[in-house]
């Protein structure tokens, strides 16, 4: 074979897990395959990389991940066919699969080096007439290279639960910024990144627990002052609670005035001033209050246009939630 790469871009990186290194080679092994239809071009890149894999990781079952990885890319780039195509051959391996055609690669891509040098479809046809009793070992090569993609990740998942303590932070497939705040976060913590995923965890759990718990409080009880406050911020139901007193508010003050520039129309920007919850907070809350809303806009005959009143007049000046509505016990 003639080397068309450079060696150290195909050798697997000290960072890089197994499987890793499979999905890079994959991709990299599909770009140079594209628009290439001789099967001995197909060959001669395919097994470039191939015997790449083969030579860092000479062990049949370490290999598994790394051969399911770039049999998946080339998969998802040169998808099977029902009608034959250059660069493709038929075949009909692979556990429960029907007669298909699939790329040329995917036909090299195997630790069976026999089939290295069968490089016609009539050398395949005796090749697969031989299997038609296949051995258990010839089975379980079939089904080993036939993967689906859930086996895979099973696979991925169970070695992180039993190496956590040897993982690195490559392994872990953070983004880029992530992985700098985790690489500066351990650095500064002194601990072991297997301890540092632990207590992170830990803490996630306990914050997600935790406002779970928040979400079934009844907050009625608490004065809107506290909850209007920092000590508030972040519970779950905040946002509910205090946009359900300031419509209350609302309507007590336009209910006892006398003009009807006094009055205000009832909406989200206003209860927005009222309460400091976000726009869209507010926004998926009103839509439980909206017919109540309409109803007492009409009553008042207000429109947004009357929340204009100009001279510097803001609604959060002129109705103080916290004054007007305490608590929320007595809030209808």
């Amino acid at each position: 074979m003639t080397n068309t790469t450079t060696v150290d871009s195909i050798k697997k990186q000290s960072d890089e897990s197994q499987l890793m290194y499979g999905q890079r080679l994959g991709q990299e092994l599909v770009k140079k395959l594209k628009g290439k239809k001789e099967e001995s071009v197909i060959r001669e890149i395919t097994l470039e990389y191939w015997q790449a894999i083969i030579d860092e990781i000479p062990n049949e079952n370490s290999i598994k991940r790394p051969r399911t990885a770039i049999r998946k890319a080339i998969e998802e780039a040169f998808p099977s066919s029902e009608k034959p195509k250059p660069g493709y051959y038929l075949t009909s391996s692979g556990k429960g699969k029907a007669e298909r055609y699939e790329h040329l690669s995917l036909w090299y891509v195997t630790t069976s080096k026999d089939r290295w040098d069968i490089t016609s479809d009539n050398e395949r046809s005796k090749y697969f007439a031989q299997w038609e009793k296949p051995s258990s070992e010839q089975l379980s090569e079939i089904e080993t290279e036939t993967k689906t993609e859930t086996e895979t990740e099973t696979e991925t998942k169970t070695r992180l639960q039993i190496t956590l303590d040897e993982m690195n932070i490559s392994e872990m497939q953070l983004d880029a910024q992530t992985a700098l705040m985790v690489e500066s976060a351990l650095a500064h913590s002194g601990i072991s990144l297997a301890d540092f995923v632990r207590r992170a965890i830990h803490v996630y759990a306990k914050t997600i627990t935790g406002k779970v718990k928040q979400s079934s409080e009844d907050l009625t009880a608490v004065s809107t002052e506290d909850l209007k406050s920092d000590s508030y911020k972040t519970h779950p139901g905040r946002a509910e609670e205090l946009t359900r007193r300031a419509i209350y508010a609302l309507e007590i003050h336009n209910n006892n005035c006398t003009e009807k520039a006094q009055k205000w129309h009832i909406n989200q920007t206003a209860i927005q001033s009222l309460t400091g919850s976000k726009p869209a907070t507010i926004k998926a809350i009103l839509g439980n209050y909206q017919t109540r809303i309409d109803d007492h806009n009409l009553k008042h005959d207000l429109n947004p246009y009357d929340n204009r009143k100009g001279n510097g007049r803001k609604i959060e000046l002129e109705i103080d939630l916290t004054a007007l509505v305490p608590d929320g016990q007595d809030v209808m």
